[in-house]
Parts: C-alpha cells; structure tokens; sequence
C-alpha cells in the first residue's frame, strides 16, 4: 500500500484490508488467490504497521469475516473495525431479492467458487444455472449498451467468458435464478437462515452463534 499516492497531503478516512475469501472481484490473480501469504491474516499486520507511519487512520479488515471469533481475530491483528457483507444477505432488512437469499442459503462449499469475469480478476459467487447455460453455449447474448468497466473494452471481456458482468448483477438482484451472478464470500455456504439485524448484531457482539 502506497498512502503516498493518496493525493492532496491528506490521508485517507480509512483503508480498507481485503482478503481473497471475500465476495465477488478478488485483487489477486487466480492462482495467488489461494496462497497463505495472501490470505487476509497475512497481509493485515503488514498494512497496520505502515499506517503508523502515516498517523492516525482506522484499518478495516474484511473478506472471509464471519463471526464473533473472527472479528475479535481481526481486532488481535491490529485491525480498528471489519467488514463484512455476505452474512448480512442473510437478514431481513437486506434488500437483495428473497430468490438470491435462497441462492446463497442453498449453496453449498462445493457450489462456491472463483469464476472468470470480464473485468480481468477472478470473481467469487455461487455456480447455478447461468454458469451451466455459459457451458452450453445457451447463455443470453452479450450485447455492451453502457460500457460499465474498463477492462471489458465495451463488451469484447464479456464476449470471452460468456455473460455481461452488469446484465447478469442486475438479474441476481432482480431474482432471476436462470441468468443471474450470484456473488458472495467463500462462507456464504454457512448461511443457514434469515434474520434481523438487531439479531445477527447481538450473534455477532456476543458470539452467540450457530
């Protein structure tokens, strides 16, 4: 991490320390994302301890958080918060649809797994049927109308792995099982029910977990 790269003399409000177990685009390539050097308890203590040399600034942990433990092996590592976003499609205030919350409530560890992307970077969500149509050739057409990232260069990335990143993001959130992209982090295969905030909140700071 760069912080002199920030801009304006001024340092950031916070940053941010993701590891590859995290939910859709990963920052490492394939093959690296699975290496131990790599994994968020590796490369957090390192960011912790550049940021002193920069003053005060909160380090947020996140990709592969899940629980009570996890967080306070999160804060042991130096870090000031954590984030976490795959456990809160479980709740009821989550405005995701009811079918992508059964998606990520039926997947198993086998079901979850790092696909190709058009952007460039290995993408992390549940393999249902878009990705069986890419394989059989059935998949909707990839037709580029908003040029939404970069690296896709208008829709020639999407054309190579066989769907339209945002096409297939707003099916999943519109609760199209049979062509969305259904991103979550490598746990989301332990999300075993739907509950309130205020009840996930009270798991998470008590550790009153299933």
């Amino acid at each position: 991490m760069d912080i002199t790269k920030i801009g304006h003399g001024e340092n950031p409000d916070a940053v941010i320390v993701e590891g590859p177990l995290s939910g859709g685009h990963q920052g490492f390539k394939y093959e690296d994302c699975f290496l131990p050097e790599n994994q968020l308890e590796s490369i957090l203590p390192p960011v912790v301890e550049e940021a002193k040399n920069w003053g005060s600034m909160p380090i947020i942990a996140a990709g592969g958080v899940w629980d009570h433990d996890d967080i306070v092996k999160m804060m042991e590592l130096g870090a000031d918060a954590v984030q976490m976003g795959t456990r809160f499609i479980g709740t009821v205030e989550c405005d995701a649809s009811d079918v992508f919350k059964q998606v990520i409530l039926d997947s198993t560890e086998d079901t979850i797994k790092l696909f190709k992307s058009p952007v460039g970077y290995p993408a992390r969500g549940v393999k249902t049927n878009l990705h069986k149509s890419i394989e059989e050739g059935t998949a909707p057409k990839v037709a580029c109308i908003s040029n939404c990232v970069a690296p896709c260069h208008r829709g020639e990335e999407a054309k190579v792995v066989g769907y339209c990143i945002a096409d297939r993001l707003t099916d999943a959130y519109d609760g199209l099982i049979d062509t969305g992209l259904f991103f979550t982090g490598a746990h989301g295969y332990r999300l075993n029910e739907i509950i309130t905030v205020k009840e996930l909140m009270d798991k998470l700071m008590n550790g009153e977990d299933t």
